[in-house]
């Protein structure tokens, strides 16, 4: 039956058939690991880097390496039907295989005949040879690459994309891209029931990973069964488990929102460039958010212990490592990180003995802190402090009154229950569970904390996009602003007083020099931007990371502070956008989030088109930043690394501009992450310690 099998797809190749549609195959009936080879420099459907092909990496007989791409539903790769296609990207690719140590440059692997040539096969190097079809080589086998560029809105899992992976208790179909294979909405979690945690998703069965799972219950709608997971990877191992020196490491994506928003399926999340250019897979995660993720009491008998976020974290790495060698990642390397509260949720995990031995290393991207804590030094409210905001969804939700408030608040339609949250603001808590301090991240004691490297940074005027609306139409003296912020709009208690301190105080210190010149208002405005993003961000973790230092409670930490971002199209405002008619060279704010599409390669696949020659370079530079800490825990990439892929511009940046250093806390030093970066001091240190946010806070 196979041979007859494998004569069908050889005719239907002859007969001129490039693509012969059926069901999506298991990696394991191939016999042979798969690698999408693509040269990604981020250019997406603009890219001059156009060759690409399937690298069916067994060796194989042609007629065997035939059938595998028409399995695929693709055809032998011909180096005719793109001109000279090989050194559109194919040089790269396979050279960066002979890297890995994969395949030698002499590799010869099969390409389309002609017709007064049937077997051909082409080497690492280029060089097109004709062998004799007699003499029955068995050699690995490029496949044509169909699969068209995904974007934030459009992707396309057609049947002759799709491609099915067997985790040894359940199958799951995912399909391809021009970038990676991507599996979308992976059920990591058990439905879990309200309140409580959620447990590894282990039943046997088949699935479908051909679009996002429901987000979690917010604003925008979503479902409390939500946890679901997305898996991009540029291979795919022939067998699970797999030979564990091929395996990738794991990026494991936890996304912002501030607790309440947001999901793993956000457009600008997309993780396929980021796997596809820096060879790791990316896994990204829903998490239960706002009241029903966070909502926590010390009622006795009640389970509303709060974390049920945080412990599906933790529940989604057991999966991943349970499961993620399938997919081609490395479970014993993984990186898990994030931005806003996805970089609070890295802090947590690394304080979680629950999440011990599940991740090693994260990178902890604009975490917000200092003055936006319900005291500067405890950080993780305990049960009883958390009561309050029970108490106070029990009187909104009505259940306050019920015979059993606990089993009313626990059963009420969910839409009732998020109507309910009016807290703009969720946190862990000291559960006992997940988490056993109320110190957050804790720096200066002997307290657990995950012996791994990190990175950890800033954006350089993070809160000017939260600052700009509470300025609108204020043309005032600049030494009021802090009273103007104080009372205006409905958010006073948030933006204008801080731990029960009228921050007018900093208006005249002399850490804090107004502006002279110009106008009143925008002086105003850039003072209380940088009082604001000192007291909400930086201090925070300048602080963090000089102690972890100093302690010795990590083995690295590395710093950086962005001079150089590109706001989502969904959070942005005028303000941290270059000015109308100017480019990214003029001065502009560099605001929350305004590095996340650009670190995750994402930029065009968000919409963002390039507003100058370096936006592009610039997030080649950062994706291979990231990537090269994923898998060597330094963010500097290897020089021979960089030559064998091609990565000239990044390769330019790291001759010219040296090492991003680690801190360290006699002399700190970050890096000042921009084209052209360079390492530097710690900035703003004086106006910390000015705002009693020095080096040392989180110590005292």
């Amino acid at each position: 039956m196979a041979s007859k099998s494998l004569a069908i797809l050889s005719a239907a190749y002859c007969l001129g058939q490039a693509t012969l549609v059926q069901a999506a195959p298991e990696v394991s009936s191939l016999q042979s690991a798969l690698t999408i080879l693509k040269d990604n420099d981020l250019w997406e459907q603009h890219t001059t880097r156009t060759a690409s092909a399937i690298l069916v990496e067994a060796s194989k007989t042609l007629t065997n390496g035939q059938a595998a791409c028409a399995a695929l539903s693709e055809a032998l790769w011909a180096p005719e039907a793109q001109g000279q296609a090989f050194s559109a990207g194919l040089n790269n690719t396979l050279s960066y295989q002979h890297y890995l140590g994969k395949f030698s440059k002499n590799e010869l692997y099969w390409i389309a005949p002609t017709a007064n040539k049937p077997c051909r096969a082409i080497s690492g190097t280029g060089e097109i040879k004709t062998l004799d079809c007699s003499r029955h080589y068995r050699l690995p086998t490029l496949c044509t690459h169909s699969a068209p560029v995904s974007n934030m809105t459009t992707s396309n899992p057609a049947p002759q994309y799709q491609i099915t992976v067997d985790t040894g208790i359940h199958k799951i179909t995912g399909f391809r891209d021009s970038a990676g294979f991507r599996f979308d909405g992976v059920r990591y979690a058990h439905p879990a029931q309200r309140f409580q945690h959620s447990t590894v998703f282990d039943s046997p069965g088949s699935s479908n990973a051909l679009t996002f799972g429901n987000q979690c219950v917010q604003r925008t709608g979503g479902s409390e069964d939500c946890l679901f997971l997305n898996i991009a990877t540029p291979y795919l191992p022939a067998a699970f488990p797999g030979r564990t020196k091929d395996l990738k490491p794991v990026m494991f994506v936890i996304h912002g929102g501030g607790y309440t928003h947001n999901s793993g399926n956000m457009v600008n999340y997309d993780g396929v460039n980021l796997a596809s250019r820096g060879d790791v897979v990316v896994v990204k995660l829903n998490y239960r958010l706002g009241v029903f993720g966070f909502l926590a009491t010390d009622t006795p008998g009640s389970g509303i212990t709060g974390n049920f976020g945080i412990g599906d974290m933790v529940t989604a790495l057991k999966w991943v490592s349970a499961n993620i060698a399938a997919f081609g990642g490395d479970p014993k390397r993984v990186t898990i990180g994030g931005e806003s509260a996805g970089a609070g949720s890295t802090l947590v995990l690394m304080a979680s003995k629950a999440a011990k031995g599940l991740f090693h290393a994260g990178i902890v991207e604009s975490s917000v802190g200092g003055y936006t804590t319900p005291s500067l030094y405890s950080e993780n409210p305990t049960l009883t402090q958390a009561d309050a905001t029970f108490q106070s969804m029990l009187a909104s939700t009505g259940c306050q009154s019920d015979t059993d408030p606990v089993n009313c608040i626990k059963t009420i339609p969910a839409a009732s229950l998020f109507a309910a949250d009016s807290s703009s603001v969720w946190a862990a808590v000291k559960d006992d569970i997940f988490i056993r301090s109320t110190k957050g991240l804790p720096v200066a004691t002997r307290e657990y904390i995950a012996d791994v490297p990190m990175i950890i940074g800033v954006n350089r005027d993070e809160w000017a996009i939260f600052t700009a609306p509470y300025f609108s139409g204020y043309s005032g003296d600049p030494t009021n602003a802090y009273d103007y912020l104080e009372y205006s709009g409905s958010d006073e208690g948030t933006f204008g007083r801080i731990f029960e301190r009228n921050i007018s105080d900093f208006a005249n210190h002399p850490a804090f020099p107004l502006y002279t010149g110009g106008d009143p208002a925008q002086a105003a405005f850039n003072l209380t931007v940088r009082v604001m993003t000192n007291g909400f961000v930086r201090c925070k973790s300048w602080s963090q990371a000089y102690l972890l230092a100093k302690n010795r409670r990590v083995p690295k930490v590395f710093v950086y502070e962005a001079n150089r971002a590109y706001q989502p199209t969904l959070f942005t405002i005028p303000e941290c956008e270059p000015p109308v008619g100017g480019t990214p060279a003029d001065e502009y704010f560099k605001c929350h989030s305004g590095i996340v599409d650009t670190n995750l390669g994402a930029l065009i696949w968000s919409g963002l088109m390039p507003r100058d020659a370096l936006d592009i370079p610039f997030s080649q530079l950062l994706v291979d930043y990231w990537s090269s800490f994923a898998w060597n825990h330094e963010p500097n990439p290897k020089k021979r690394y960089l030559e064998a892929r091609g990565y000239l511009n990044t390769l330019g940046q790291v001759k010219k501009t040296g090492e991003w250093e680690a801190l360290k806390w006699r002399n700190p030093k970050m890096r000042w992450l921009q084209w052209d970066g360079y390492q530097t001091d710690l900035s703003e240190v004086e106006q910390c310690e000015a705002m009693s946010l020095g080096l040392n806070y989180l110590a005292n």
